[in-house]
Parts: C-alpha cells; sequence; structure tokens
C-alpha cells in the first residue's frame, strides 16, 4: 500500500484489546483512493499513530452511473485489509464512503458486500457532512480555529470537490461541488499528452460548476487551506521531496503561481514523463493535472493568491468527533447498510 506512514510506531499493539477508548480508527472510501488513520487521544491532542492509502479509484467510469464489478471485488478487499491493520492495532475502524457512494447506482451492493466481509457497516456522508468534517480536521490539524476569522477549507477529491467557510470554530457556509480529479482526467484528460485546448476546456467546466454554487460572488479575503491527495501531491512536488511524505507536507505555503507552473508542467509531458518528477506519487501521475485545475480555479473563486497545506481532513475530523470533541454536532448519516 502507498504511501505508508507510522506516526510514531504504535507500542505493544497485541496487548491492547479491541476498541480500545485511547485507539481509534477511519476507513475513509473515496473515489479515487481508500485510506486508513488509526488515532489515539493525549489530553486534548488526537495523534496520528498509523496512516496509509491505497489507489483504488472506485469512481472509475462512473458517468455510467455504476461501480465497476472488478472495481468492487479489488475495493471491498482494500476494506478488509485496512479493517484487519485497524483491529490489529485495537480497534473496530468506522467505514464512511464519499462521492463515488453516494453516486452510483449499485452502492449498496459495495457496502453489502464490505459487511459480508468485515461486519461493519458503511456510513455514506453528505456532501455537506463530508466538507463539515473536513474542516474539522483541517482546522484541528492546523490548530486555527480560535486564531483565524475567515478560515475557508477547500478539499479535492476524485469524485468532489467541499467548500466550507468558517469563522474562528463556527461553520458559516459549505458546499459540495460535483467535480473530482478522477472524472474531470476520464472527461478532459485521456489522450496522452494531453490534447491542446484540454486544460482550458477543463478550467471553465471548473468554473462554471463554481459559479453556480455561487462561489465566485465571495467577498472576503479569507485563510485558505488545502486538503486533498492532489493538494498533497503538488506541494510533494514543488518541495522536490524525494519520496512522498505526507507528514512533511502540513502547514506548506503554496501559491498561485506554483499551482499555475504545475498545470502547465504536467499538461505538456507525457505520463511516462510525469511518474519521474521527484515527489509525485506514481499513482497520481495521471490525475494530477486534474487536481491541479480544480485547485487553480478554488484559487480564483477564493480570490486568495496562496493557501495552506493540511494532511488532516476528512479522516481527521471524524477521529476527533469520535474521542469526544464536543465542539461540533455529532456525525449524520444519509445511507447505512
Amino acid at each position: 500500500m502507498t504511501p505508508c506512514v507510522k506516526i510514531p510506531p504504535y507500542p505493544e499493539k497485541a496487548k491492547r484489546p479491541p476498541n480500545s477508548r485511547n485507539v481509534k480508527a477511519v476507513v475513509d472510501i473515496g473515489s479515487n483512493s481508500i485510506k486508513l488513520r488509526v488515532a489515539r487521544k493525549k489530553g486534548s491532542s488526537v495523534y496520528t499513530v498509523f496512516d496509509t492509502t491505497e489507489v483504488v479509484r472506485l469512481g472509475k467510469g462512473l458517468e455510467s452511473g455504476l461501480l465497476d464489478e472488478d472495481t468492487i471485488e479489488h475495493g471491498v478487499d482494500v476494506v478488509g485489509k485496512l479493517v484487519g491493520l485497524a483491529e490489529e492495532m485495537g480497534t473496530r475502524p468506522r467505514l464512511v464512503g464519499t462521492m463515488a457512494l453516494r453516486a452510483a447506482r449499485n452502492a449498496e451492493d459495495f457496502v453489502h458486500r464490505v459487511r459480508q466481509r468485515t461486519g461493519i457497516a458503511v456510513e455514506i456522508l453528505s456532501g455537506e457532512e463530508e466538507a463539515r468534517l473536513s474542516w474539522l480536521g483541517a482546522i484541528h490539524g492546523l490548530d486555527l480555529g480560535k486564531k483565524r476569522k475567515n478560515v475557508a477549507v477547500f478539499d479535492t477529491g476524485g469524485g468532489s470537490t467541499e467548500f466550507v467557510l468558517g469563522s474562528g470554530s463556527r461553520i458559516v457556509k459549505s458546499t459540495s461541488v460535483p467535480v473530482g480529479a478522477v472524472r474531470l482526467t476520464e472527461n478532459f484528460f485521456d489522450s496522452d499528452p494531453v490534447k491542446p485546448g484540454a486544460v482550458e476546456s477543463a478550467r471553465e467546466y471548473i468554473r462554471g460548476l463554481f459559479a453556480a454554487e455561487g462561489l465566485f460572488r465571495q467577498k472576503l479575503s479569507p485563510c485558505v487551506i488545502g486538503l486533498g491527495g492532489g493538494v498533497a501531491a503538488i506541494a510533494s512536488v514543488k518541495l522536490g521531496l524525494s519520496s512522498f511524505i505526507p507528514e512533511a507536507l502540513n502547514g506548506a505555503l503554496l501559491t498561485k503561481d506554483d499551482v499555475e507552473e504545475q498545470v502547465e508542467r504536467y499538461a505538456g509531458v507525457s505520463l511516462d514523463e510525469r511518474m519521474k518528477i521527484a515527489g509525485l506519487p506514481p499513482k497520481r501521475a495521471d490525475i494530477v493535472l486534474g487536481s491541479a485545475c480544480i485547485v487553480q480555479c478554488a484559487l480564483e473563486a477564493l480570490k486568495v493568491d496562496s493557501f495552506q497545506v493540511s494532511i488532516n481532513g476528512l479522516r481527521h475530523g471524524l477521529l476527533v468527533e469520535m474521542f469526544g470533541d464536543g465542539t461540533l454536532t455529532p456525525t449524520k448519516r444519509v445511507f447505512r447498510a
């Protein structure tokens, strides 16, 4: 599984009983990847113990409205393995699904198979709830909630992009836009290298969706935090890391010029050449251009020239609530099977 990060090594995991009050876990079933985070709480802080991601592309080909059968089988297998890892560390994880499972007509088939395999229900979050939890994770992870007013968080995923605007620790507005790196790549960047004019067509499409949500009417100049695997990949490339190390990216600053430079770079080379770029996870090379275009348009919509990177989003937000943070309302479910 790639990437896999342990922060720090988990002590005496074999001696810890299942469902330890001090250890909790979340498996995030997204459109591009399936992720596990295990955390523990010490005092008022939530610490990541183990974090791993496997690219599954559950949302690939979702324009048909159906999850692919082979992808379903792969996804169920991955979820089963991640649940096993969490249980080895002393806890039964919470399983949540996002855009791909919200959109697919056969999502119930996937969650039924996961429950057969693991005995755990999958919760499919609404776009608004996904946005709220991403906000909570980002604010908690960068400790900005009480220090800054007008903090905006955007989270780019494989199938959707969430925006949340808040003041202090209070959410003012949130929205989920149905555009993500996987779907954008399928619709605009299906040739290698990409066709001339494809980038501008993709950006116009994104701008149209953002405008329909009223994002370009934003009048504030907020402090902005960016989340998601695409954002982390862009930051990693900017820093020129020899390998993808997520914890080294938290709090990194990216500018509008940084993102524009990477859009041009990815659009101008073949997939093979992208895969050799320092800091870029090879499994994200085919969709990173889509991520960069979404980030570029997000900065336009929010009228800012830079943003901070956070590696703490949806999973961290859920973990904060599961440990009883108590600052926001409990998680709502759209579907549970």
